[in-house]
């Protein structure tokens, strides 16, 4: 999975990747849900990317404490960017 990319989830709901992040060796990756004509809601969530068997499935985290310690290094990457975009 790569960040500014959309997948598609077996549910059919479509997410667009917004952030990337690595906590224990794991892939985590903030994502905004797509309506129907694939333009971003409100609604945000974090997936997680689990290989299995040479195959990559994501899975929705609910776990507060991930969450909690993802949001950080989400909100420090989102300064970055912005600090970089002013910069340009």
């Amino acid at each position: 999975m790569e960040v500014d990319k959309v997948i598609t989830l077996k549910n059919g709901k479509k997410y667009l990747l917004l952030l990337e992040s690595e906590l224990t060796l794991e892939g985590y990756y903030l994502a905004v849900l797509l309506d129907d004509n694939e333009e971003p809601t409100n609604t945000y969530t974090v997936l997680q990317e689990i290989e299995q068997n040479g195959k990559l499935y994501t899975k929705k985290i609910n776990d507060a404490l991930i969450l909690n310690e993802l949001l950080v290094d989400y909100r420090s990457q989102h300064e970055d960017m912005l600090e970089e975009n002013k910069a340009a």
